[in-house]
């Protein structure tokens, strides 16, 4: 009975795929990750992807760093699915990021699948998040804390909902002084960066994922803020 149990263990730590079809999908993956077109190594990945093991797990983590960004996003959406694994590809999601620092469609995507994995120990990773520069990417590290719903969360995201705030009440754009070619003045320009807008757009994220956690609504980081001191000591998370 023990033996038994332990084996049954074993399976679903490994994801419950018998060694054979294992095999058989790496083989199928092997050839098909060979093909010149990029589309066709995206349907690779994705079969391989079906089959749920540590040993297709590695085989998908190879790819997150090597081929190009449709296959690297399939990789990642195909690793999100591995619950039986997901700490494991929760740590291969990570590890990925470096390497795609470049690519923000990429970075986006990364964070998105830690979302839908569900694993507490990626929290520090999302909540570092909140402070990538392309908004698309920092929009979608806090889309993915309101996915693991941990109430973990609820203070960085307030703390977050309150420097936003603060940023959208400034002027703008960053003013600099720039020289005029061929000449020996000089001219005030007001660059792309701009955090009072980057703040607005953020700031309805913030407060969607904040309700996504608590199922409670509040509009602002001040009623947030007084809302969790009130709560925080009783407050149960709802999934």
């Amino acid at each position: 009975m023990i033996t038994a149990v332990l084996v049954l263990g074993l399976a679903a730590a490994l994801g419950g795929q018998d060694d054979k079809a294992v095999e058989e999908a790496i083989d199928a993956f092997k050839a098909g990750i060979k093909s010149p077109s990029e589309a066709d190594r995206v349907t690779a990945v994705n079969d391989l992807a079906k089959v749920h093991h540590a040993k297709t797990l590695q085989r998908l983590s190879s790819l997150l760093a090597t081929d190009g960004p449709t296959v690297r996003i399939a990789a990642a959406r195909g690793i999100s699915g591995f619950v039986e694994l997901k700490k494991q590809a929760s740590n291969v999601l990570t590890a990925a990021m470096g390497a795609n620092l470049k690519d923000a469609t990429v970075l986006a995507a990364l964070y998105e699948c830690l979302g839908k994995l569900d694993e507490d120990s990626s929290l520090p990773t999302l909540h570092r998040g909140f402070d990538e520069k392309e908004l698309s990417v920092a929009k979608s590290a806090i889309q993915a804390t309101g996915q693991v719903a941990s109430p973990l969360s609820i203070d960085p995201l307030i703390a977050l909902l309150t420097k936003l705030e603060k940023l959208s009440k400034s002027s703008g754009g960053v003013d600099y002084t720039a020289p005029v070619p061929g000449g020996g003045s000089s001219v005030t320009v007001r660059s792309e960066d701009n955090p009072a807008k980057r703040a607005q757009e953020l700031i309805p994220v913030v407060n969607k994922t904040l309700n996504e956690i608590t199922r409670e609504s509040n509009g602002s980081a001040e009623t947030w803020s007084a809302w969790w001191a009130k709560n925080k000591a009783t407050f149960k998370p709802v999934k």
